[in-house]
């Protein structure tokens, strides 16, 4: 299987020395979409030289492999991109002494922690850290999965036998009425399109309390998800979206009270008022302080309601997102959380866990697109 780069971390690349001495060493770069056997393209061809008594050359190639994934909501967007580098040791007047070739190397934009090491794989199955997933009555319920070690996915359900479920391509991918399985075996064509796939349930209505999710790869390994419906009769629940650690998309829903406040920004100047046509004089209902370049941005906070400490991991890597979106039933919208610090609960201090973000729209109220 394809080695997984998280790019949001540096992934390096050393040359060695060897005999004869190396001097320096080029580096071609290659990213593209599709298979991995499609046509390489060349991105970037950099050389470095050896510094003082170094025996080696190192590259840091994450960030430049970034500017190809478009991570974007209800839109195009890579996920995955395919990354292929040669490294070619060169001695004295650039003469080719030998090179180094690594392959099938696969890009997402997701990162590891300190403790997680150098290039960590991370998981290589179900593409988020919780089991635990709430889901708001009668809602979709959608989780990333890592496709290439070919997942068997299973729904047990005590609530009913109508569960419409199937696997997307896309987090945004809507419900299809031809869906329905007792299981299903994920299918992987060698396309970056096919790395991240999401499992989506639609007719949660039928589902109970308790139902779970088994996902079983080739390797042998088994995750199970356990869903807990969340029934809010008084606040409307906000499904908050954001990138992973991992790379993919994944949805916490914000299931109490929610507060919008607006935030204005404005220049001003003072006006010469007074009229000399006739008498001196002038208007007392003309401002002498003129307002202008008025605008306006929005905030919101909201609440979890009652959550699982494991959920402790989710709320950091929502703060940790450099893409969030806010799905408030009728609209998704860009936001960018603005809570940067915040205490972690757990159940042995404060016996009953919840949450409070704020968020602001990552956009002007009075349309100001050019």
């Amino acid at each position: 299987m394809s080695t997984k780069i998280n790019v949001r971390s540096p992934y390096y690349v050393k040359a060695g020395v060897v005999s004869p001495e190396m001097f320096s060493a080029e580096m071609t770069l290659y990213i593209w979409e599709g298979l991995s056997s499609d046509t390489k393209i060349l991105r970037y061809t950099i050389k470095k030289n050896v510094v003082g008594s170094n025996s080696y050359v190192v590259f840091e190639i994450s960030e430049l492999i970034r500017d190809f994934l478009i991570t974007e909501y209800g839109n195009y967007s890579t996920n995955a991109v395919w990354v292929y580098y040669r490294v070619d040791k060169l001695g004295l007047n650039d003469s080719l002494i030998e090179y180094i070739v690594s392959s099938n190397m696969l890009a997402v934009d997701g990162y590891g922690y300190f403790d997680d090491g150098v290039n960590p794989q991370l998981s290589q199955q179900l593409l988020q850290s919780n089991t635990i997933l709430y889901y708001n009555e009668g809602q979709d319920i959608i989780f990333p999965i890592w496709a290439e070690f070919l997942p068997e996915i299973n729904v047990s359900s005590g609530g009913g036998a109508d569960i419409d479920w199937n696997v997307v391509e896309d987090f945004w991918q809507l419900y299809d009425v031809s869906w329905g399985f007792d299981f299903v075996q994920i299918e992987d064509n060698g396309n970056t399109d096919q790395k991240i796939q999401y499992v989506r349930i639609s007719s949660s209505e039928e589902l109970a309390d308790g139902d779970t999710i088994t996902i079983t790869s080739e390797t042998g390994g088994t995750t199970v998800i356990t869903l807990e419906e969340v029934c809010e009769p008084k606040y409307q629940p906000l499904n908050v979206i954001f990138y992973n650690k991992f790379g993919a998309l994944q949805n916490i829903w914000f299931f109490k009270k929610s507060v919008t406040t607006l935030g204005t920004t404005s220049e001003s100047y003072k006006a010469n008022v007074m009229n000399f046509d006739s008498t001196p004089t002038y208007s007392t209902t003309s401002p002498q302080y003129q307002v202008f370049n008025k605008q306006g941005r929005e905030n919101i906070r909201c609440s979890t309601g009652f959550i699982d400490e494991q959920y402790n991991e989710v709320i950091k890597q929502l703060m940790l997102s450099e893409q969030v979106w806010i799905d408030n039933g009728t609209d998704v919208l860009p936001v960018a959380v603005t809570s940067n610090s915040l205490e972690f609960k757990k159940g042995v201090n404060d016996k009953l866990i919840d949450y409070t973000l704020e968020f602001q729209y990552a956009f002007d109220k009075i349309n100001s697109v050019r």
